[in-house]
């Protein structure tokens, strides 16, 4: 049996997990604690057990891109997430309905020459392929490729999981001395109350100089200011309010505010890679290694490995170590794996707990590789039943996004270069402006324009705000893989992109393709399926009557903004916003997007048959197994889930280290 394994390895063949049941594997190396994946889940858990003097393998599928400028540049964001080096490529659907999924205007067909196209109208022989949703496949994870924003959830997140899970732990003041314990905030006066200024997670923003000769986009942005009860004529003065203030009032302020990234001072973006680095490559006086903390690159996670008690027993499996295959690409959700990638079986082990942090997608499936997950799923891949635990893969939800996309009589104007800047050509090679960059100078060193407004509708819950827009010259309308068959908005658009925050469409699942591996999931968000989730459609619709109501008041020589997305079937637009509630509706459900996806491997109470975890981030049915991800929390929080994740990982940290001594 091992000449077997040994020659399919040779291969690069698929090793089933049916041929590796009972197999004598050779021994692997010894640690405390194993920790997969490298996002703000799991790069700063991994360096704070690290830093507490217990030995941590850190495993990741990608590479290290640290010097990579789409990734180090903030304004290269957008070259970040299709850079083949860093992303790995999901394809999802919004419905199980097939007349509802070819609605959306940017789907992604893979063409006969295995070329994409995105939209409606694909080339004869083109395929299907779904939602393109990328995700980092690096060092740091997704937040090396992000956009960066950094906001903090509402505080009735962190209240929720008090609430269903008895854990005080949880309590909202508590997880915002989390957040001014990593911050290293670079934007306010040092000593601003809920901030801080000496932690890990750099936090910036840019000042009102940014906004010089913006004098169009600040009209209108001074008119959503003013239809949000803030004063129009300090919209310069709003522009870099404290969008993670201590305020009190804060979950229920609307308004315009300042942008913050989780971006240091030099204007490089921060990612869990720097502070995985930073603990690596720790040293001693005497030149060795600091900390004990070991990062294996290239290592795709296929198991956990656990010690099985007697079949009489009532002892739950323990934990004790992962099983893996080492080498590049060998995802297939890497743009560069083919078929024959297969990579070299190893195996690592854990004398204390292993740690799963792979992401909303990638959480269930290892969890289900490694059989705890849905009894009837795993049977059908032929994967043994070590737990069957429903909720493993399901609950999946997201922020919902949608552009309101309007159009101005004429282009917004904005300031001419800089005649004393070299000509930029976005990273490409020989790009003077990146070695400037590098020096803190030049175009690249500056901040970008941003802005972060929030409004509650009249059909809010909780009495708090409900919609994140960002509000600019282009519309996030999706994300797509290079291609050729995208155009781009013209100069005279003004678009306000949304994120509905506390989304309560929560059927989605992942699912297993099969028992490889190296396979993708299926994933399904299955919107608008559950009882209630009608009122999130209603809250949209409150918005764009809102956002009709208010692109009229933009100053006069813009005037008519006319809202083009969604459009105003059967007009003449009401007084009050409206067109057709149900063709809004319609356009919503269509175009739908989102790229925050969470809760697939939940915590929940003790009577909830699809709580996966307990308060202490603790897989049920097992012992010394956690998951420290998005995948987490019982709901999307806030806007973005990239700051609370990081702010999770801290309280991770708090609970793992509380149990270091009971193994």
């Amino acid at each position: 049996m091992m000449k077997l394994i040994a020659s399919l390895a040779v291969l690069g063949l698929a090793i089933p997990s049916s041929v590796l049941a009972g197999v004598q594997r050779p021994g692997g190396e010894e640690y405390d604690y194993i920790v997969v994946g490298s996002g703000p889940g799991g790069g700063p858990i991994a360096s704070n057990l690290a830093q507490a003097g217990h030995s941590v393998l850190l495993i990741e599928a990608g590479d290290d891109q640290s010097n990579n400028p789409n990734s180090e540049i903030p304004g290269f964001f957008p070259f970040a997430y299709v850079d083949p080096t860093m992303r790995w490529d999901f394809f999802v659907r919004n419905y199980a309905n097939d007349t509802l999924t070819l609605q959306n205007n940017h789907l992604t067909w893979r063409r006969s020459d295995g070329s994409f196209y995105v939209g409606r109208e694909p080339p004869p022989g083109a395929t299907l392929l779904g939602l393109y949703y990328p995700r980092g496949g690096t060092l740091g994870g997704s937040s090396a490729v992000n956009a960066m924003g950094t906001v903090l959830p509402s505080e009735s997140d962190w209240q929720n999981i008090v609430d269903l899970t008895g854990d005080s732990t949880w309590d909202p003041a508590h997880m915002r001395d989390i957040f001014r314990k990593i911050e290293r905030n670079h934007h306010l006066p040092p000593g601003t109350p809920g901030h801080g200024f000496d932690g890990y997670l750099d936090t910036n923003q840019g000042n009102q100089s940014i906004w010089d000769g913006q004098t169009d986009l600040l009209s209108a942005l001074a008119t959503i200011s003013g239809g949000l009860g803030q004063d129009p004529t300090h919209i310069l003065d709003n522009l870099i309010q404290d969008v993670n203030s201590a305020n009190p009032n804060r979950d229920q302020a609307q308004g315009v505010f300042g942008q913050t990234l989780h971006v240091n001072a030099s204007n490089r973006r921060f990612s869990s890679r720097d502070r995985i680095l930073s603990t690596a490559r720790a040293t001693k006086p005497n030149g060795k290694p600091k900390f004990p903390l070991t990062v294996q690159l290239n290592t795709l996670a296929t198991k956990v490995l656990f010690k099985t008690m007697p079949p009489n027993s009532n002892a739950r499996p323990k934990a004790i170590g992962v099983e893996f295959l080492r080498g590049a690409s060998i995802y297939r959700a890497d743009p560069r794996s083919s078929a024959s990638a297969g990579g070299t079986l190893g195996r690592a082990f854990a004398r204390k707990e292993v740690i799963l942090s792979g992401g909303a997608f990638n959480t269930p499936q290892l969890l289900k590789l490694s059989g705890i997950g849905p009894a009837a799923e795993l049977t059908r891949h032929n994967i043994s039943v070590l737990v069957d635990l429903p909720g493993v893969g399901a609950s999946l939800q997201d922020n919902y996004e949608v552009p309101l996309v309007g159009k101005a009589t004429r282009a917004f104007l904005s300031p001419s270069p800089d005649p004393n800047d070299p000509p930029c050509s976005f990273g490409a090679p020989g790009d003077p402006c990146v070695p400037l960059w590098r020096q803190g100078q030049g175009p690249y060193a500056r901040f970008s324009l941003g802005d972060a407004i929030f409004r509650k509708s009249a059909v809010a819950v909780g009495n708090e705000r409900d919609f994140f827009f960002l509000g600019s010259t282009f519309a996030i309308r999706g994300f797509w893989p290079p291609t050729d068959s995208v155009v781009f908005d013209g100069p005279d658009t003004f678009a306000l992109s949304t994120v509905k925050i506390h989304p309560l469409s929560k059927q989605g699942e992942v699912l297993l393709k099969s028992n490889d591996p190296r396979d993708t999931p299926v994933i399904s968000f299955n919107l608008f399926d559950g009882a209630g989730t009608e009122a999130d459609l209603d809250a949209y619709v409150d918005t764009v009557k809102w956002a009709r109501r208010t692109l009229q008041q933009i100053p006069a020589s813009l005037r008519p903004v006319t809202l083009v997305e969604p459009p105003c079937v059967g007009g003449p637009m009401a007084a009050d916003g409206g067109c057709d509630d149900a063709k809004d509706k319609e356009w919503i459900k269509s175009q739908i997007f989102g790229h925050h996806a969470t809760s697939t491997a939940r915590i929940g109470a003790d009577n909830d048959p699809l709580a996966v975890l307990d308060s202490k981030l603790r897989v049920r049915g097992v012992k010394g197994l956690r998951v420290v991800d998005a995948s987490s929390f019982p709901r999307v929080p806030g806007p973005f889930p990239l700051l609370p994740i990081f702010m999770l990982s801290e309280k991770a940290s708090e609970s793992v280290l509380q149990d270091a001594d009971r193994w």
